[in-house]
């Protein structure tokens, strides 16, 4: 079974990374441990979204409470005091911008949300599925918290001539992500966008993960 292709949307990509270019290529000294970076480390990666909140909730996801925290807390008996509210710093949002791209006509796009691809990839990455522990390849594995599985997803991709991988965000099933390679064709789609405390964007994505933005 072959795997799909994607089909890049009209309109255009959103990336929220450090200013003063967000869509610059990583410094290679921050190669390597993002959820598709190359695990040889020979390539550099775009992370993009295509709703502009997409971003923002891929990017403050880093914020909330971990886990071990939340279940301490609620593990704290006679108390009323509510649960500590994370802060997103002024200068995360100052230090970054809000860049677009188109992605150029004539490329090809491994499509990792299609289920004809996770079969295909079930059998032909099945070695490396089982060196890694994985019982199967299906949606869970696929968008679960591996960054090993990816990264070999975005490896095999890249020997076979794509030029990037279109996925759905672990956060949510409506928010669809693209993971751009180096050499791949794009075009800024206009200037680079200044995050201000009250971008409604960065407020829905703040929302969701109950943080609070410092103003």
């Amino acid at each position: 079974m072959p795997v799909a292709l994607a089909t890049p949307p009209t309109s255009p990509l959103f990336r929220v990374a450090h200013a003063p270019d967000p869509l610059a290529w990583p410094d290679w000294r921050f190669v390597g441990g993002s959820r598709f970076d190359d695990p040889q480390d020979r390539f550099r990666v775009l992370y993009l979204a295509e709703q502009r909140v997409g971003c923002f909730i891929e990017s403050l996801a880093r914020f909330r409470p971990d886990l071990d925290l939340l279940a301490r807390l609620a593990a704290v008996t006679g108390t009323t005091a509510p649960l500590p509210v994370p802060v997103v710093p002024a200068d995360w949002y100052t230090r970054r911008r809000v860049g677009t791209l188109r992605l150029l006509p004539g490329q090809r796009w491994l499509d990792l949300r299609a289920a004809e691809t996770l079969q295909a990839l079930r059998s032909e990455m099945a070695a490396t599925l089982v060196s890694l522990g994985l019982p199967d390849f299906d949606v869970s594995a696929a968008r679960g918290p591996s960054r090993d599985l990816t990264r070999h997803v975005a490896r095999w991709a890249f020997e076979r001539d794509f030029q990037g991988v279109a996925y759905r965000s672990r956060f949510a099933d409506d928010l669809d992500c693209w993971v751009v390679f180096e050499g791949a064709a794009i075009s800024p789609a206009g200037p680079a966008e200044a995050i201000v405390p009250d971008d409604v964007d960065l407020l829905a994505a703040a929302e969701l993960f109950g943080l609070t933005i410092e103003p």
